[in-house]
């Protein structure tokens, strides 16, 4: 899954964006966590592009699943929303979505 973000972002480099985009790796080991990457869009994520550098954003969640989340139906939702508990911690409540397009 993936997350929209829409805050003004500044990345390491000092270039001011406006939104950017995150794609969610999950993983399930000992502890469960996700990678997030950041792009300008979807697009620059399907083009191959790089991801962008923003240390603010975390880049490694801890998610804490339970069992009943692993088991649930919705789990990548959950996880998602895990990271954009994370990321709305830095960017402000509300500025995160989750993309559900293909």
């Amino acid at each position: 899954m993936a997350i929209n973000i829409n805050a003004s972002l500044t990345t390491d480099e000092g270039f001011e964006i406006d939104s950017a985009w995150g794609f969610v790796n999950q993983y399930f080991t000992n502890d469960n966590w996700a990678n997030v990457s950041y792009y300008r869009s979807k697009a620059s994520y399907q083009n191959g592009d790089a991801s962008l550098n923003i240390d603010s954003l975390p880049s490694r969640v801890a998610t804490e699943i339970t069992n009943a989340d692993f088991w649930g139906t919705s789990l990548a939702e959950t996880f998602t929303n895990k990271c954009i508990e994370a990321i709305e911690a830095v960017t402000g409540t509300g500025t995160c979505t989750i993309d559900k397009t293909e």
